[in-house]
């Protein structure tokens, strides 16, 4: 994905769910990582241009996403199986 999708899917997205939460832009902070795209200067001037105020993210920072602390616990129980579980690309065509 590039700059120009990413910021097609914010426009499709992001702001209508925002009105549709009845929520201001002065309410929210959006957070995004440092990835490419994110940090783009189309995807800067759109956030600017709509006025979406971003959480300040270091460079090089850790991944602070409570999603990956449950990945970890997901993969730690799978190991309990007798019977290893396989990646999904090892099914078929996946």
């Amino acid at each position: 994905m590039g700059a120009d999708q990413y910021v097609d899917i914010l426009k499709e997205n992001l702001l209508p769910s925002m009105e549709e939460s009845l929520l201001s832009m002065e309410e929210c902070i959006f957070q995004q990582d440092n990835d490419p795209k994110h940090t783009s200067k189309k995807a800067k001037t759109w956030m600017e241009d709509n006025q979406i105020t971003l959480l300040d993210w270091p460079p090089q920072s850790p991944d602070l996403n409570p999603i990956e602390c449950l990945w970890n616990h997901i993969k730690m129980e799978l190991t309990k199986y007798p019977r290893q579980a396989r990646e999904f690309g090892r099914f078929g065509k996946g």
